[in-house]
């Protein structure tokens, strides 16, 4: 039987079966979106698994926060017999970090620093050389397959050197003690080199001097066994405890062991990890069951329509005396093959699209990636699903037809009632997608051009390298010499971004406590260059020293409960006696993802500030290159061998919303794909409900009817649908996108017009589906549709 299905397929394949065909397109999208959509899932969840004994892998946290110095660090060593490893571990800050090999530029992938103990906790595959001591000395590197490739060509190079060039950790010159296997898709902890952090200790001695303020370096240890998590948490508080300034404890609070498996999802990120929203994967995963019904409700129409055709010939093998078992076997017989094939045609759609995909989910899949056993369930699964829910709605439903209306070739209304309501829950699913589409675009628009409090047009800035920050004042002289910079100013880092964290003693009206903070050096003139406003006191003077006199913002202020600034003292490590001389309007410093939170500000010297700020005016193009080109002149007057780097402001602080647009357009495709598998089944049972009122429409055209009349006919029941579909998927949809503003701190309104709009285009797409079968039947010579009939 199945054979014989099969060459029936075929058949039909080879005549252009229109029903047919739409139906394998439009689960082939399905299907293929449902793959692809899986593994991802399947790699996000699987994010560390990989590594081994990753359930006994944990990172060192603490309640306020994931950052260790040195010096606290030294409490933790070696001390515990429970602990198998443990290491220390820092990013690279730069924005861009370059290697020198023979004169030869190469920019850096990830860069690691990490202390002779790292591969014990994190293991990784050698290829070459050893990395028994690979960090243990501070001239050395280990290096990827792929990025030794890059630089070398080869892998066979332990012992060949470069030179590391970093802005924030200077120049370091290196070999390569070990090459090491590229790390999988599913590695959470990414890495393309790491330098021991003997040679950021040496080259940056502030990372190893005897203090307890945080460094930045993340902790990760490896237990005998989780059995012992527990007790050596209590260890961990103890010895620090025993040891730390009351300030550090207060600061850090209790310690703790994070699970690795569970950091990927982690709120309390770091800079070590790659992390992602456990919201965003959900959401993804709802959209993708929800594709998947929208095409097995097709499937199931498009069948049971098939069905409904063939009504007569069921009804004669049950005369015959065929039972529910040979009825199952023969349709099983008749959608197997096809589901087959639809796989089959999911899997070429995938590899087809890939590139497609990979860009729009910013992934890096090749074939190899599908070919595992999650993806194989997932196919099979599929295919089972839709298997068993075709068969029940066909062999089940159909058995409970009464026999006489079959064998008069009646088609019972009781299947017109399973369509209409398969085709509102389409409708709701795809109205619910498009305005959760809308409500996402409004959202990536809102928070591009939100004003975050500050000026950000015409703002070019240049990350200084190597010695550069020396000869600060040197440069800003030269940049004023330019006549198109209209004013410069320098800061630690870059607005938009969080990067140095304080706790300070304050004393406010007598009263002490310790406060945490972001902080921020800045140039004299910071707040006039951005246009920020002080509300209170005065900015920083000629006289300003740092840390002895803070700038607070709005929040700050309430936030630690200062009601007068003059009252109120800020106490550094040195225990030097800080004044707040003003207070400025609060404004976005990071992105909207999160609120305004309490910054400070000192003042300091041009040499110990890394990031220039330009106001360039340019009214032209030609403007804005010949500008470019003097600003890169003074580069290279300062720069030595480091290649010019600038950037604008509004680009950058647009680039922390990249991840939301990305977002953004993986759902608008999704959405996409969805409108087209249900435009697919629309317009296919359009198609049979025309067929099934051939006659209807001929009596009704003989009898004077016109074109209008039978297209308001045809078209009055989608149209009815639709707006019921409408009525149901404005409040899921509300409520969807209402959880998922959330994850923003500032926000879009949920107007009432998406909804609308949403419904409209819902609207214009179903008639659209629908109007050109309709136009056709209606058109149609009524004596060659009684003649046919």
């Amino acid at each position: 039987m199945f054979k014989y299905s099969i060459k029936l397929i075929i058949r039909q394949f080879l005549k252009g079966n229109r029903q047919l065909l739409l139906n394998v397109l439009g689960l082939s999208v399905a299907f293929a979106l449902v793959l692809f959509l899986s593994t991802y899932i399947f790699t996000e969840f699987n994010k560390g698994k990989l590594l081994d004994n990753y359930e006994n892998i944990y990172r060192l946290n603490a309640t306020e926060g994931v950052y260790w110095s040195s010096r606290s660090i030294q409490e933790f060593e070696g001390k515990f017999p429970d602990i198998q490893g443990m290491t220390k571990v820092h990013a690279n800050w730069s924005a861009k970090s370059y290697y020198e090999v023979d004169q030869n530029k190469f920019i850096t992938g990830k860069i690691l620093f990490a202390d002779q103990h790292f591969f014990d906790v994190i293991k990784s595959k050698v290829l070459v050389g050893t990395l028994q001591d690979a960090l243990a000395f501070n001239e050395n590197i280990v290096l990827t397959q792929s990025e030794a490739i890059k630089i070398f060509g080869d892998t066979d190079v332990i012992g060949k050197t470069l030179q590391f060039m970093s802005a924030s950790f200077g120049e370091i010159n290196l070999k390569v003690a070990a090459i090491i296997k590229d790390l999988p898709s599913e590695a959470m902890m990414k890495y393309d080199a790491i330098i021991p952090t003997l040679a950021l200790e040496s080259n940056v001695p502030w990372y190893k001097s005897d203090h307890w303020g945080q460094s930045r370096y993340e902790v990760y240890v490896s237990l005998y066994s989780s059995e012992f998590k527990s007790k050596i948490e209590k260890q961990l508080n103890a010895a620090f405890n025993a040891a730390a300034p009351d300030w550090a404890k207060k600061d850090k609070g209790e310690i703790d062991l994070k699970p690795y498996d569970t950091l990927y999802f982690s709120e309390q990120s770091g800079d070590i990890l790659q992390h992602s929203s456990i919201k965003k994967v959900e959401i993804l995963g709802t959209v993708m069951c929800i594709v998947f019904l929208l095409a097995l409700i097709n499937f199931i129409n498009l069948n049971t329509a098939e069905k409904i055709k063939r009504l007569r010939d069921d009804g004669i093998h049950r005369v015959l005396g065929a039972n529910i078992g040979s009825s199952i076997v023969r349709t099983v017989s008749e959608i197997f093959p096809v589901l087959f094939i639809t796989l089959l045609f999911a899997v070429v759609l995938v590899i087809i699209s890939l590139p497609l995909l990979n860009t729009v989910f910013d992934t890096s899949f090749q074939f190899s990636s599908f070919n595992k056993l999650n993806t194989l369930f997932t196919g099979i699964g599929g295919v089972a699903v839709t298997l068993f829910f075709s068969t029940f709605f066909i062999v089940i439903y159909f058995r409970r037809t009464n026999l006489f209306e079959v064998l008069k070739s009646k088609s019972p209304t009781k299947k017109e009632n399973l369509r209409n309501v398969l085709l509102v829950v389409q409708f709701t699913l795809s109205i619910a997608l498009i305005a959760s589409t809308l409500v996402i675009n409004k959202q990536n628009n809102f928070m591009k051009d939100h004003a975050p409090g500050f000026q950000k047009k015409s703002i070019v800035y240049l990350p200084l390298q190597g010695q550069m920050n020396k000869q600060a004042k040197a440069i800003k002289q030269e940049l004023a010499g330019i006549a198109s910079i209209k004013d410069i100013t320098m800061a630690s880092q870059l607005l938009g971004k969080s990067e140095m964290g304080w706790g300070m003693t304050l004393n406010n009206n007598g009263e002490e406590k310790r406060i945490g903070y972001e902080a921020m050096m800045v140039d004299k003139n910071f707040f006039d260059f951005f246009g920020i406003k002080i509300l209170e006191g005065e900015g920083f003077r000629a006289s300003s020293i740092n840390e002895q006199e803070h700038i607070f913002n709005e929040t700050a202020i309430k936030t630690f409960g200062i009601s007068n600034i003059q009252n109120a003292r800020i106490s550094s490590y040195d225990k030097a006696s800080g004044q707040i001389i003003g207070v400025v309007k609060d404004f976005n410093f990071q992105s909207l993802h999160y609120a305004i939170s309490p910054i400070g500000f000192v003042c300091s010297d041009p040499e110990n500030l890394g990031v220039v700020y330009v106001n360039l005016q340019a009214n032209n193009g030609d403007q804005l290159q010949k500008s470019l080109g003097e600003l890169e002149n003074v580069w290279n007057r300062f720069a030595g061998d480091w290649p010019f780097e600038y950037h604008f402001l509004d680009q950058t602080l647009n680039n922390l919303y990249k991840e939301d647009r990305r977002f953004g357009k993986a759902f608008l495709l999704v959405t996409l794909l969805s409108v087209f598998i249900g435009s697919l089944g629309l317009f296919s049972t359009s198609v049979f409900i025309t067929e099934l009122r051939t006659k209807e429409i001929g009596i009704r055209k003989v009898n004077g009817a016109k074109v209008a009349e039978i297209l308001t006919m045809l078209n009055k029941d989608f149209i009815k649908w639709v707006v019921i579909a409408i009525g149901i998927a404005t409040p899921i949809a509300w409520y969807a996108m209402n959880k998922w503003l959330e994850n923003f701190a500032y926000k879009t309104n949920l107007s009432w017009w998406i909804f609308a709009l949403a419904g409209v285009l819902a609207l214009g797409i179903a008639l659209l589906t629908v109007s050109w079968q309709s136009w056709r039947a209606a058109t149609r010579n009524p004596v060659e549709a009684l003649r046919y009939e």
